[in-house]
């Protein structure tokens, strides 16, 4: 229960702040935070770095001993600084990445398709986001490649959020509907 408080807090309290150093100024960048992709053809990890100018910058670094990167174009979850960027995860076999971003302190849970991604294609924008406001979310971890188990503070069965529940319950989340279950 105290690592999904930490994932809870860490989903709201992203950002950096910049630096001077002499007469220039710099904008210092988050350590990459990388996890490998399962079920592709890429072999490396899937990696993001968060920037004061910059938001969100998402690249693949591989495995060979240069550590060469591969900046993915395009995708930006965090819209130049003005979101927070919280927590990611990929999906056991690599067709999903659900990715945590809090606005005001308010989290959604956002998912793009893993495959188009790592190819530069564009995506469809019918893929489900679930806001939750007030309240936490965090992503506990993949039942399958197509099911999220998340935790939040929330009663996400029914539409109407807000309904505070008593702990931190986890739900499914189904893809690609975005229909959400209890496990």
């Amino acid at each position: 229960m105290c690592g999904r408080a930490l994932l809870l807090a860490g989903a709201l309290l992203a950002g950096c702040t910049c630096c001077m150093h002499g007469n220039r100024m710099s904008v210092p960048a988050d350590p990459p935070n990388c996890r490998d992709i399962p079920g592709s053809s890429h072999s490396g990890q899937l990696c993001v770095t968060t920037t004061f100018r910059h938001g969100d910058v998402w690249f693949v670094r591989g495995s060979n001993a240069s550590g060469s990167r591969q900046a993915i174009a395009g995708l930006s979850f965090t819209h130049e600084g003005q979101v927070s960027f919280g927590e990611f995860s990929i999906s056991p076999g690599g067709s999903w990445l659900a990715v945590i971003i809090a606005e005001e302190g308010h989290p959604s849970l956002l998912f793009r398709r893993l495959p188009p991604l790592l190819h530069g294609e564009d995506q469809p924008d019918d893929l489900p986001v679930l806001a939750i406001y007030p309240g936490a979310l965090g992503i506990v971890g993949w039942k399958d490649d197509d099911r999220l188990i998340i935790g939040s503070d929330q009663d996400l069965l029914h539409e109407r959020h807000g309904g505070e529940a008593v702990l931190v319950l986890d739900y499914l989340v189904h893809l690609p509907d975005g229909a959400i279950t209890l496990p």
